[in-house]
C-alpha cells in the first residue's frame, strides 16, 4: 500500500485525522502532510476541513 492509499485511508475514518495524527503515522513535517492532502483534492477527493478541540480535523467526505 502506498503512502497516499494510507493517507487516504487514514482520512476516510468518521473521525479524520489532524495533521499532528498524520505527521506521527507518515513521520511527516506539517507542509507536508498539508502537501499531501492537497494532493488528494487535486486528485479529485473532497476533502472537508473543521475545526475542533484537538486542532483541525481532515476527512474525505467523497472520493473519486
Amino acid at each position: 500500500m502506498t503512502r497516499q492509499q494510507q493517507l487516504q485511508k487514514l482520512l476516510s475514518r468518521k473521525a479524520g485525522a489532524t495533521i499532528a495524527q498524520i505527521q506521527k503515522a507518515f513521520g511527516w513535517q506539517p507542509h507536508s502532510a498539508r502537501a499531501a492532502i492537497s494532493m488528494l483534492r487535486k486528485a479529485g477527493h473532497t476533502v472537508e476541513r473543521s475545526g475542533s478541540g484537538k486542532g483541525t480535523l481532515y476527512r474525505i467526505v467523497k472520493s473519486v
